[in-house]
């Protein structure tokens, strides 16, 4: 019974892995797969080459690609060790992000991957003047359907045509000037070499930048969700954020069988190795109800920057039943 119990665990976590690979071969994981297997670029991926090597040879292809300039102001890209993609080495995502920044009219940022096989996650940025840049995962690649990738493409480009980076950046400065005025009324120090009064300045920036942030980042990603929603992309964030409602279901029926083949694997084992195995359970159950409990509070509260899943698949799905309604 047993034996039978741990090989239908098995099997039930492999049959997910599988479907999750079927389900990933949509043109973009395709498109990665052609871009990684060029003969240029099979260096700059390869594992097994001299770490320095690879580095120099991925360094040379992005010096081709960006000036010094575009280098230097995309800094925060290139600290995640990335390759830069063009009309020729992907084609069909270049088309849909030029085809977005279009209709959008925006001027086209420029798009990296990373190295990273595991970076579940995409983001973008725009700062002062410049095109922006965005940045995909790998594994967000390889592990989304193409509708799911085009949503939240579409939602990063959202952060970009909102201007959301730059906002944050004036928000900094408005913060700045009211900590300067805060400090000179509490001290009644004008002198800015002052020890005093950079402490009183700096706690106020502090506190300032930290409830301003928790005020606009969430608005700030309602309003790339509902970028991406104009865009047509609704269903992909909603079938996106349902995938990782099912992943943490996943994740909860996985503790609810170990804990079944532990109990029914007592009467087998010597009691010192079960309750140190059980010890290792309890353990591993307390970090991943710590963690849902964070997510919540993340999810739910001022202090994290995302609404929940559940809040983002209804804003899409609200926003269908409205072009429905209106069609």
């Amino acid at each position: 019974m047993v034996m039978k119990r741990l090989l239908l665990t098995a099997g039930l976590l492999v049959t997910n892995s599988f479907v999750s690979t079927i389900r990933a071969e949509g043109i973009y994981c395709q498109e990665l797969a052609a871009f990684k297997a060029r003969e240029d670029m099979q260096a700059i991926f390869d594992k097994e080459m001299h770490d320095g090597l690879r580095s120099i040879q991925q360094d040379i292809y992005i010096c081709k690609e960006l000036s010094f300039s575009q280098r230097l102001i995309r800094g925060i890209f290139l600290a995640h060790d990335v390759i830069v993609v063009t009309p020729d080495s992907m084609p069909a995502l270049y088309a849909y992000v030029d085809m977005l920044c279009k209709n959008a009219s925006i001027s086209m940022p420029i798009i990296f991957i990373t190295r990273k096989k595991t970076m579940f996650n995409a983001f973008a940025a725009k700062m002062f003047a410049s095109t922006g840049g965005i940045l995909i995962g790998q594994k967000l690649l390889r592990k989304t359907t193409d509708a799911e990738l085009e949503g939240i493409v579409a939602h990063e480009i959202g952060h970009i045509k909102h201007n959301h980076v730059n906002k944050r950046l004036g928000l900094v400065g408005i913060n700045f000037g009211i900590s300067a005025l805060l400090a000179t009324y509490f001290t009644g120090i004008t002198d800015v070499k002052t020890v005093n009064f950079w402490r009183v300045m700096l706690c106020a920036l502090s506190v300032s930048s930290f409830v301003s942030q928790l005020i606009i980042s969430k608005t700030f990603e309602k309003e790339a969700d509902t970028f991406a929603c104009e865009s047509g992309k609704a269903e992909g964030l909603i079938e996106f954020f349902e995938d990782l409602q099912k992943k943490e279901q996943i994740h909860e029926d996985e503790f609810i069988a170990t804990e079944k083949v532990l109990k029914e694997s007592k009467p087998h084992i010597a009691g010192i190795s079960y309750f140190g195995l059980l010890l290792r359970y309890c353990i591993a159950k307390n970090e991943h109800e710590n963690n849902k409990w964070w997510r919540d509070v993340y999810s739910n509260t001022p202090l994290g920057a995302h609404p929940s899943h559940e809040a983002r698949i209804a804003s899409a799905q609200e926003y269908l039943a409205k072009q429905q309604q209106h069609a």
